[in-house]
């Protein structure tokens, strides 16, 4: 097994990074095989886009660390009555750190890319008065990469890598882990997504934009037992696109909240960049707006009972 290279070497070195097996998995596997297999894909997706993310030259590169470190996250929570609590929670308290640092460099870049898209149908005015408080966004993206780089050139960020190709290789595993797959993931897949299924049928009306919020991430959190469950249940794939379209929508009315929220924030130097913000901020809410009306469209198709006979 490779290590990683010297967390003290310049950034400029070629580093050299563990090497995931990613183990296939057969009819007759264990629940235990498709842990190993869900966690070493996992890890070896994050280890993969390590250099992209240090390049810095294309964002897709963040954005799938930070899925790979949100999968581990969700992955050792729904495998729950199948790896040991203590381990788990340990795996999962390491990947915080650098979920959250990922997650503002990628949440700067979603936040820029979609102000900086909506601003193009502004006047050329109005547009070139919002072109300085998109500045400051991009310096914040900024400062938020260096932070990111530093943990990644820290010991501890290696350290990490290694516990998650063990943890990979050799998961600690309970007695359920010897039994059959395919009873088990049914199981697991089904615990998310009654929580989601509760929670929605308990939002008050109209629900707030944190209510919304919340049904995203149990959406998310939902679709992704579905699609690592999969690989025994073939059949799971076609409900997790259906909670995959729940999940955009409400994403679309998350992002819009978060930009005319941070809009609303922004400092203006004058009456006229005050109206222009203003202009891309009414953009934000009438997207908002949409998502809203269209949500629920998008859950009676995820609410269909023949997407979930397998479970």
């Amino acid at each position: 097994m490779e290590t990683p290279a010297d967390p003290g070497a310049a950034q400029g070195d070629v580093a050299i990074l563990p090497v995931v097996e990613i183990p296939d998995v057969g009819r007759r596997c264990t629940a235990g095989d498709v842990v190993r297999r869900a966690l070493a894909l996992s890890t070896s997706r994050l280890i993969s886009h390590d250099p992209v993310v240090r390049a810095g030259e294309d964002p897709e590169g963040v954005h799938q660390a930070r899925v790979a470190t949100r999968r581990l996250r969700s992955d050792l929570r729904t495998f729950a009555p199948l790896v040991d609590a203590t381990w788990a929670l340990r795996l999962r308290t390491e990947l915080a750190e650098l979920a959250g640092d990922l997650g503002a460099v990628r949440d700067a870049d979603v936040l820029l890319a979609r102000l900086s898209g909506d601003a193009l149908r502004l006047g050329d005015d109005d547009r070139a008065r919002v072109a300085r408080v998109l500045g400051l966004l991009a310096t914040r993206r900024e400062q938020a990469r260096k932070t990111l780089l530093a943990a990644m050139d820290a010991p501890r960020y290696h350290t990490l890598l290694d516990d998650l190709v063990d943890a990979a290789e050799h998961p600690m595993l309970t007695p359920l882990a010897r039994e059959a797959a395919r009873p088990q993931m049914r199981r697991v897949a089904a615990r998310p997504w009654k929580r989601l299924r509760r929670n929605v049928e308990a939002l008050p009306d109209p629900p707030a934009d944190a209510d919304l919020h919340r049904v995203r991430i149990m959406a998310k959190r939902a679709r992704y037992a579905c699609e690592v469950v999969a690989v025994v249940l073939p059949d799971a794939t076609a409900f997790a696109k259906a909670l995959a379209a729940v999940q955009a929508v409400l994403g679309e009315h998350h992002d819009a909240v978060v930009a005319e929220d941070w809009l609303r924030a922004a400092p203006v130097r004058s009456r006229q960049e005050a109206f222009a913000v203003g202009e891309l901020a009414g953009l934000q809410r009438d997207a908002a707006a949409a998502a809203r009306a269209t949500w629920r469209d998008a859950w009676a198709g995820a609410t269909r009972p023949r997407l979930r006979a397998w479970m």
